[in-house]
């Protein structure tokens, strides 16, 4: 049917199947005219660059003209920004007389469907045979659209006709959307078969019969019918081009509504960052910014907005895993990637600073769409985009960061991605749990303990959905046991990747929130306080900021500090591996069974910095009255109960020693009548022994300038205070309900700082 592409054409082609790192080259073959192959692409990966210099080279140029460039199928379209009907391969299928266009305009039009990465079957082959090839039959039933071009003699190819009559065919059957262009042709010539049109269907007649001619009649003037572009109204074939690629644009985004099939909860995040890249004037360059969690779904927001958004914009280019592209291959490749893929050539680069002036002037009149997905360092925003007038009116950068720091300088919107909400997470889980959005009635319950377990982080949702897909009851209540104690694997290094970002001081402040202070109700500035090493030291302030900004943790209206439990139990698990066999060797305990285990064997060491536990696991104990000399540095010490008989039993014989670095002291139902009497409260900063069998706290006077909460409430064999004349920074003391006390020390009175008493 069509002629055999020029030289000219070539690298246009190549180039354009070549687009992507792995687009359909293992299918494409050039062949001699007897079949001989030449180049087999499948048994390498070839990119463009390398193909375009085998079209150069003079031997591969020499021998050219008696090659043809056979593209026999592809895989399917796999932008994720499209859900395609079914079995749908290309976004195009080109349908032409290649004598008749000449190999400049059909270069054009592949070029320009490249750039703008649209996914089009071209053919190439000569014609041959009797009937179409079933390569041919399957590219327009895989085809989105089919781009009809009419020229002065394209009746009078039996090949292109019967494309035509298959193309219509699809388009009943399958609404496969047709365009006709008509190209150097009056479309009434078409429609009514006068001319070269009317000549080609009298020959046709004469050799296949008036059943064949009059089935080509009928599509060819069913198909001029059609709205379509004729060449005469335009000026020149770019304004021609140019409207159709539109035209190709807009029927495509019209065919594929935005499909959130398998992105649960994605929707108000897209339509929110959609909002955002669209304000402004059409002159401005803008950069938003996506921040959230690890695994909160900023890729995926960034995904679908850079898929569905692309068509807009001359260029673009999506960098994925910046922050582990950068570490691996240097952050100048990075760059030539950005560069070589908005440009489409080969860019290298000799530094990380600035742009030749050359690509700086090209890329000032190109309006482009740049994706930086994982960026933890601002420096690498500096360098991959540098001001944002190095790109053309009207382009649009995304940055997607844990890391609101790397964003606040560089972007002028920052969008928040939160956690899903139940019923999109429930949802969400089942679609990989189930390969469904609804599951068997027996699973509910286990289903909903994994979505309380994943708390809206949709990353845990998928890879817990997948590790479960498939398996029976019995090895899901394995699996949500093991979880209780041991998080995934997977989704443990990817959370991990934030704590890495952190440097010393702040991975130490992040550890004492994950194991110790997580789950109590404190405020910021009582969490500085007990952090702190010092009076002046301002490095907790500034490491609660920066754990802030990497989405760490939360702060509510009321100046709570929060921490997601994925999360958390990330930083537990970072101390477990201190030392997984010994827990006794570990900086702090927080799991029952590691703290009975340490307890009762008597296995507390010098690094234990904190300890928190509910007394119900450990109430069947008899501690020793040394049981805490070993661990003479702990500074935060936790056991609770809501049941106010656990741990009346567990001292025996009493206690001789709590370690002095004491600042966080909760002991309910503490069982003895005093504390120890060697112990010093003297860094204590947070008191609570409600519901304590106390009769007093301790003997005599006390160093207690950095105590700020007493917390006797319930002591109902409480008979006095100590004197707290020195506990100058007190600001509550809860006396509540002790039945025994009747007087207040005289020293409360000079308290200045106390704002409760109650």
């Amino acid at each position: 049917m069509k002629a055999n592409p020029t030289i000219n054409e070539r690298p246009h082609l190549v180039g354009y199947l070549a687009r992507k790192k792995t687009i359909d080259l293992n299918l494409l073959h050039v062949e001699s005219k007897n079949g001989t192959s030449l180049i087999n692409c499948r048994e390498k990966e070839y990119t463009k660059f390398t193909l375009f210099k085998a079209m150069e080279s003079h031997k591969f140029g020499m021998l050219l003209p008696f090659f043809l460039i056979l593209f026999v199928g592809a895989t399917a379209i796999s932008d994720p920004g499209f859900s395609q009907p079914a079995r749908a391969t290309y976004h195009v299928f080109v349908n032409f007389r290649g004598k008749d266009i000449g190999p400049n305009f059909l270069s054009h039009v592949i070029h320009e469907f490249s750039r703008k990465q649209i996914f089009a079957f071209v053919d190439y082959q000569l014609e041959r045979g009797n009937e179409l090839s079933p390569a041919l039959v399957a590219a327009i039933e895989r085809s989105l659209i089919a781009l009809v071009i009419f020229s002065v003699n394209y009746a009078s190819s039996f090949w292109c006709l019967e494309e035509l009559v298959k193309i219509l065919e699809c388009k009943e059957r399958q609404k496969l959307v047709l365009i006709p262009v008509f190209f150097n042709v009056d479309p009434s010539d078409v429609r009514h078969q006068r001319g070269t049109y009317g000549n080609a269907l009298i020959q046709h007649e004469n050799t296949y019969g008036l059943a064949k001619a009059d089935t080509y009649r009928s599509a060819l003037k069913d198909t001029a019918n059609l709205s379509g572009f004729a060449s005469t109204n335009f000026k020149n074939d770019a304004e021609l081009l140019d409207e159709i690629t539109n035209c190709i644009l807009m029927k495509l985004k019209a065919m594929h509504p935005i499909n959130f099939k398998g992105l649960t909860g994605i929707e108000k995040p897209f339509e929110h960052i959609n909002s955002l890249l669209h304000q402004g004037s059409n002159d401005d360059v803008r950069a938003i910014g996506i921040w959230g969690m690890g695994g909160i779904g900023k890729t995926t927001v960034a995904e679908e907005a850079f898929y569905r958004l692309r068509y807009e914009f001359h260029g673009s280019c999506f960098l994925e895993n910046v922050r582990e592209d950068s570490e691996r291959n240097g952050i100048i490749s990075l760059k030539e990637k950005l560069f070589s893929t908005l440009l489409e050539e080969d860019l290298k680069f000799d530094t990380s600073n600035g742009l030749p002036a050359y690509i700086r002037m090209r890329l000032a009149y190109m309006k482009v769409l740049v994706v930086l997905d994982d960026v933890n360092d601002s420096h690498q925003l500096e360098i991959l985009f540098g001001d944002h007038n190095w790109f053309g009116p009207g382009s649009r950068i995304i940055v997607t960061s844990r890391d609101k720091q790397v964003l606040i300088n560089d972007v002028d919107l920052i969008y928040q991605v939160g956690e899903l909400d139940f019923d999109d997470a429930f949802t969400l889980f089942n679609l990989n749990a189930f390969k469904q959005n609804h599951l068997d009635v027996e699973y509910h319950e286990l289903s909903k303990r994994v979505v309380n377990y994943a708390n809206g982080i949709p990353l845990v949702l998928k890879v817990l959905g997948e590790l479960l897909h498939g398996k029976d009851n019995e090895l899901w209540e394995s699996e949500l046991y093991k979880l209780k104690k041991f998080p995934n694997k997977k989704i443990h290094n990817v959370m991990k990747l934030s704590y890495d970002d952190l440097d010393n001081q702040e991975q130490r402040i992040f550890l004492d929130l994950a194991c110790f202070f997580s789950g109590l109700i404190l405020k910021v500035s009582y969490v500085k306080i007990l952090l702190k090493n010092s009076e002046n030291d301002n490095s907790v302030a500034i490491g609660l900021e920066m754990l802030k900004d990497k989405s760490l943790i939360s702060v509510s209206k009321d100046n709570i500090v929060y921490m997601h439990n994925i999360i958390q139990q990330m930083g537990q698990e970072i101390v477990r591996q201190e030392s997984s066999k010994k827990p006794g060797d570990r900086s702090r305990l927080w799991d029952s069974d590691d703290i009975y285990e340490v307890l009762k064997n008597d296995k507390g060491s010098e690094a234990i910095r904190s300890i928190r536990a509910h007394l119900s696991a450990i109430t069947k104990l008899k501690l020793s009255p040394h049981v805490f000399v070993k661990m003479s540095n702990v500074q935060f010490m936790d056991f609770h109960s809501e049941n106010d008989q656990d741990g009346l039993d567990i001292l025996p014989q009493g206690l001789q020693y709590l370690p002095t670095e004491l600042k966080y002291l909760r002991w309910i139902n503490y069982p003895l009548k005093s504390l120890p009497g060697s112990f010093s409260p003297e860094n204590l900063v947070i008191l609570d022994l409600s519901y304590s069998h106390l009769e007093k706290l301790w003997h005599g006077e006390q160093n207690l300038v950095n105590l700020k909460q007493v917390r006797l409430y319930g002591s109902k064999y409480l008979k006095e205070l100590p004197d707290f004349s020195k506990a100058i920074n007190l600001e509550l003391l809860d006396v509540r309900f002790c039945s025994q006390l009747t007087n207040l020390t005289v020293s409360i009175s000079s308290l200045d700082n106390l704002e409760k008493l109650i």
